[in-house]
Order: structure tokens, then C-alpha cells, then sequence
């Protein structure tokens, strides 16, 4: 399938992917400086827009959100959240930026590589065009592959910043006098992280299923497509084709 919706020019992509690119920064700055807590959970929905974005666009719009988003959370960690406990850990590029930046380079080739890999679409030729039949199925594996290769974004995150603490400040006292030590480590990123992990893997999937069909999201790209050239197969594809058109 072509990166571009049906009858649409590459000039109207570049203008529909900048004004998403620049919704989901807005997003990302106010989940950021704003965070949304549930009782003593505080979930990091500054990594939705990107983990969106990831299942539904090229590598570079990718890449250029994750570093955007990188850089804002540095910012907030030296100026609202500068107070908190854990700051001079998060003040560090290699424990508040490195992850943030993987957590679009791991969802996003993950998701390329397993909608590459099971993603068959299958059409019938109809009056010298190609129809494609088996819509509902290409959305349906879609949508499974986004909720896994966001999850592995969410791990991504959680293990790299986890570990750049361990081997960077694990046993060291912090100016603030916190001491870190690998039980503090863990009750940190551990408390979130498998909430995190359900939230997001539910949420991605029918986000972006909603701005493909709204037409601001590029088709999935998938394998190898498939042509039905078998009589019988055709005719009752081509029902199937009418129906999902109604």
C-alpha cells in the first residue's frame, strides 16, 4: 500500500503529517509539565503522542518527536519537577533523554517489522483496478501489532532509564541527601511500569485505527500483496468488498 491516502498529493501529506507532528508536541509539552496522577500513580502520558506517532508514521516524524520530547522533559526536570527527589537523576541526558529517544526508534521498527512480516493484503482485479478484500483483517493484525511494539516501546523506556541509574548512581548520595540504592531504584520505575504497559498497549491500537480512517494517518505498511484469481474466490471477495464499502 502507498504511504499516501488515495488521491491525495504528497504536498497535502507533508501539510496533514506537520500540523499532527506539531498536535502531538503540544500534547506531549502539557502531559509533561501537566502530569495526570490516579491517587499515588502518576502514569508518563508525555509518551503517548510519540508511541501514536511511532505506529502511525514514517521514521523521521519518529525521531523528530522523540528528541523534541526528549529535550522538553529535560527542560521540566530542571524547572517544575526540579524540586523533587529523584531530580539529579533525571537532570542527567543519559537517564532522562537516551530512553525517551528508544522509546520511538524501538516501537517504531518493531511495528515496521511485524506489519512487513504478517501483513498480506489481498486483492481482486476489477475492471483493470485493484480492490483490496481483506480490509477488516489488515486492521484487526494491524491494531494487534501496535498494542505489542508499544509495549515494547514502554520497556524500552522503563529498562534503559532503570539502568543508566543502576550504573550511574547506584549506592551514591544525592545532593538533596536521597541515597540511591537498587531498592529505591526499583520501587521508582517499577511502580508505573505495569500500568503503563496495559494503558498504553490499550490505547494506541483504536487511536490510531481513528486517524487512518479520518484519512490524517498513511495506510499501514505491509508485505508482499496477494492477487485472488480464482473465479469463485473473486465473486464472493467481491461481495465482501461491497459490504465493507456500505
Amino acid at each position: 500500500m502507498s504511504n499516501l491516502v488515495a488521491g491525495e498529493s504528497p504536498k497535502t501529506r507533508r501539510s496533514k503529517n506537520l500540523a499532527i507532528l506539531a498536535l502531538m508536541l503540544a500534547l506531549t509539552i502539557f502531559f509533561c509539565f501537566f502530569p495526570i496522577s490516579f491517587g499515588t500513580v502518576t502514569l508518563a502520558f508525555m509518551i503517548l503522542p510519540l508511541l501514536i506517532i511511532a505506529q502511525g508514521y514514517d521514521f523521521k516524524m519518529t525521531i523528530i518527536l522523540g528528541v523534541l520530547m526528549a529535550t522538553v522533559n529535560q527542560i521540566a526536570w530542571y524547572t517544575t519537577k526540579a524540586a523533587g527527589p529523584m531530580a539529579p537523576v533525571w537532570q542527567n541526558p543519559l537517564v532522562c533523554m537516551v530512553p525517551r529517544i528508544l522509546i520511538g526508534v524501538v516501537s517504531y521498527f518493531v511495528g515496521f517489522g511485524l506489519r512487513k512480516a504478517f501483513l498480506r493484503p489481498k486483492y481482486i482485479i476489477t475492471d483493470s483496478h485493484k480492490e483490496l478484500v481483506n480490509k477488516k483483517q489488515i486492521y484487526a493484525i494491524d491494531g494487534v501489532i501496535s498494542g505489542v511494539s508499544t509495549a515494547l516501546g514502554v520497556v524500552t523506556n522503563t529498562l534503559f532509564c532503570g539502568l543508566f541509574t543502576v550504573l550511574l548512581y547506584n549506592g551514591k548520595v544525592l545532593t538533596n541527601g536521597t541515597k540511591i540504592s537498587l531498592e529505591l531504584i526499583l520501587t521508582w520505575f517499577g511502580i508505573n511500569f505495569l500500568i503503563e504497559i496495559i494503558t498504553f498497549s490499550i490505547l494506541v491500537p483504536p487511536i490510531v485505527v481513528a486517524l487512518r480512517q479520518a484519512r490524517l494517518v498513511p495506510p499501514p505498511k505491509m508485505g508482499n500483496e496477494i492477487i485472488v484469481d480464482d473465479f469463485s474466490s473473486k465473486s464472493e471477495n467481491i461481495e465482501e468488498a461491497k459490504v465493507e464499502k456500505e
